[in-house]
C-alpha cells in the first residue's frame, strides 16, 4: 500500500487514548521484561506495580483446595451483575469489616471484573462525556484510564500545596477546584477518593470523610470511595498503633447528605493478593436506581464465573480469614520495616505509611534539575542501568517532580535485590551530581 493512502478511520473518542507519554514508554520497557529468580534473573524487578505478593501461596492453596466447579459454573449463571451467593457474601464481609450505617445486602451490590471497571461504570452512569470528577493529587495512576479512556469523564486533579491531602482542611481545596472548573464551563458530577490513600498509604480520618461528605452535599456531588485496601493495615516503627480504617459507609450519612450520593468500591485484588483474578464490586445501599443502571451495562464488564467462585470461597471461609489477615499484616510489617530501614540508612526521605502495599518516596535530590524531564531521565536510569522499575510521581499526578512509589509487599529475595538496585543507582547519581556541583563551584 502506498504511503499516500489515508489512515483507516478511528473514532475521536478512542483516538484520544492513543497519545503516548514519556513515562508510558518506561512502563512498556519494564512491563515485558520482568525479573524471575530462575527463568529471567537478569530481568527488571518490578517495584512499581501495586501487587501484594506476600500471601500469594496461601491464596493459591485456598483456591486449589476449594475450587470444585460444576457444570453450572460453565453457564451464564444468574446474570452479569454477579451471583446471588457472591453478592450476599460480599455484603456480609462488608458489614463485618466496613461497619456500614445502613447494613448492606445483595440488592445493594453489583459485581464487575475489577475495581477499575467499577470506577469506569460509575463514571458512565453518573454523568456525560466531558463532565468533571474531582480527584486529589497525587492519585492512583489507574484512575486516569478508569475515568477518561471510556466514559470520557474529565479528571480534575486537586492540588493541595502544603495541606495534608487526608486532612479536613483538604475539603477547601476540592471546593476551589470545583469552582474553578465550573467557572470554565465544566459540570462537576462527583468526587473520588482512594481510602486508604494511594499512593500515600494512609487512611482518611472520620473528620476528613465527614468534611468531604458535607462538601458533596453542598454541591450535590456523588462521593465515590475506593476502599480496596480495607484490611491491608499494619503496625510499624512509624505507626506503632496505626490509625484505623474508616469506611465512608460507616458515617451517619442521612444526617449530612442524601445517602443516594455515596458509593463504595471493593475488590479481591489487594487484601486478597489476587490482582489477576479481576473481580470487584460497587456497593450503593441507598440508590436503587443507580444499581439498576449499573446492572444495565454489567454485561460489558461481567466477571468470570470462575473468579466469582474463587472469591465466594474466600469470603465465606471465616475461620481461614481469622488466620490469613493477621499473617498478611505481620508479613507486611516485616517488609515495610525492611524497606524503610534501608531508606533511613541511605537518608532517603519517605512518607510514613500504615496501610496499602507501597511507600511514597522523595527522590528530588537525585534529579539533575527540578523538572519533569529530569524525573523521566531518573526513571530511565533506574530501569536501564539498575534493571528496577520504580513508579514515577508524574504518573500519579504529583504536584512537583521527584517523587516515586515503591511497592514493598514483595518476597524478601526480590525485595532485597530490587532495593539494592535502586540504592545502587541513587548512589551513582548522587556522586555524579556532587562532582558536577564541585566543577561548577
Amino acid at each position: 500500500m502506498g504511503s499516500s493512502q489515508p489512515e483507516p478511520f478511528l473514532s475521536a473518542r478512542v483516538s484520544s487514548n492513543l497519545v503516548s507519554s514519556k513515562l508510558g514508554e518506561v512502563r512498556s520497557h519494564c512491563f515485558y521484561n520482568q525479573w524471575h529468580p530462575t527463568t529471567n534473573p537478569d530481568g527488571i524487578i518490578a517495584l512499581a506495580i501495586a501487587e501484594n505478593k506476600l500471601m500469594r501461596d496461601e491464596i493459591v492453596d485456598h483456591i486449589n483446595a476449594n475450587f470444585k466447579i460444576t457444570p453450572w459454573h460453565l453457564t451464564y449463571g444468574e446474570g452479569p451483575q454477579g451471583s446471588i451467593a457472591l453478592k450476599s457474601a460480599i455484603g456480609d464481609f462488608m458489614n463485618r469489616e466496613f461497619n456500614p450505617f445502613t447494613p448492606l445486602n445483595k440488592d445493594h451490590i453489583v459485581v464487575c471484573n475489577g475495581a477499575g471497571s467499577a470506577v469506569n461504570n460509575l463514571c458512565f452512569c453518573l454523568g456525560e462525556p466531558g463532565d468533571g470528577i474531582l480527584v486529589g493529587r497525587p492519585l492512583y495512576t489507574g484512575f486516569f484510564p478508569d475515568i477518561e479512556a471510556y466514559a470520557k469523564f474529565k479528571l480534575l486533579g486537586v492540588p493541595f500545596g502544603d495541606i495534608d491531602p487526608v486532612s479536613p482542611a483538604a475539603a477547601a481545596c476540592y471546593e476551589a477546584t470545583l469552582q474553578q472548573a465550573e467557572s470554565n464551563g465544566t459540570k462537576v458530577r462527583a468526587l473520588l477518593i482512594a481510602n486508604p490513600h494511594n499512593p500515600l498509604g494512609r487512611p482518611y480520618p472520620p473528620a476528613t470523610l465527614l468534611a468531604l461528605v458535607n462538601l458533596c452535599s453542598k454541591h450535590n456531588l456523588h462521593l465515590i470511595s475506593d476502599e480496596v485496601y480495607c484490611k491491608s493495615h499494619f503496625p510499624s516503627h512509624d505507626f506503632p498503633a496505626p490509625p484505623p480504617f474508616t469506611s465512608v459507609l460507616s458515617l451517619p450519612l442521612p444526617q449530612h447528605i442524601n445517602p443516594a450520593l455515596v458509593h463504595v468500591i471493593y475488590a479481591l485484588s489487594k487484601d486478597f493478593c489476587a490482582n489477576g483474578l479481576r473481580i470487584g464490586c460497587v456497593a450503593s445501599p441507598s440508590n436503587p436506581r443507580l444499581v439498576r443502571a449499573l446492572r444495565s451495562i454489567a454485561s460489558f464488564t461481567r466477571a468470570s464465573q470462575l473468579a466469582e467462585h474463587a472469591w465466594l470461597n474466600l469470603l465465606t471461609d471465616t475461620p481461614w480469614q481469622a488466620t490469613y489477615f493477621p499473617e498478611l499484616q505481620r508479613r507486611m510489617r516485616g517488609a515495610y520495616e525492611y524497606v524503610t530501614g534501608l531508606l533511613r540508612e541511605e537518608g532517603v526521605p519517605y512518607g510514613p505509611a500504615s496501610v496499602s502495599s507501597f511507600l511514597w518516596v522523595d527522590l528530588r535530590r537525585y534529579l539533575a534539575e527540578q523538572s519533569w524531564e529530569a524525573e523521566v531521565a531518573l526513571n530511565w536510569r533506574l530501569a536501564r542501568e539498575g534493571k528496577v522499575w520504580v513508579a514515577a510521581g508524574g504518573s500519579f499526578g504529583a504536584e512537583a517532580p521527584g517523587w516515586g512509589r515503591i511497592t514493598f509487599a514483595t518476597p524478601r529475595e526480590e525485595l532485597r535485590d530490587g532495593m539494592g538496585r535502586i540504592l545502587g543507582v541513587l548512589r551513582t547519581v548522587e556522586t555524579e551530581l556532587r562532582e558536577v556541583g564541585s566543577t561548577r563551584g
